[in-house]
């Protein structure tokens, strides 16, 4: 990443209590489990649109990735993503 406007919107996606939440609860992308948009917002006790505002935000900063099985979407964490982003801006501001 070279531009600070995507760590701010990696940085604003992690600043929310639920989507800290919601990434802790998510399997990796290495791992066979998965939960669905209403499982997750029923173990969160939040709505499904709440939920999926939260998700659309950890989306757009690149923390998760999604797969759909018919109507059902199934999320996760993208480890790989996750773990560069963070270490590249450590890298930033290391110099």
């Amino acid at each position: 990443m070279s531009d600070l406007g995507e760590y701010a919107t990696v940085f604003k996606a992690l600043s929310d209590p639920l989507r800290l939440r919601l990434l802790s609860m998510l399997p990796s992308n290495n791992d066979k489990r998965a939960f669905c948009v209403c499982e997750l917002a029923q173990r969160l006790g939040v709505s499904q649109p709440c939920l999926s505002h939260h998700m659309n935000i950890l989306k757009t900063a690149g923390l998760v990735g999604f797969e759909k099985d018919g109507c059902s979407v199934f999320y996760f964490v993208d480890q790989e993503q996750v773990v560069g982003k963070l270490n590249g801006f450590r890298e930033r501001i290391q110099g």
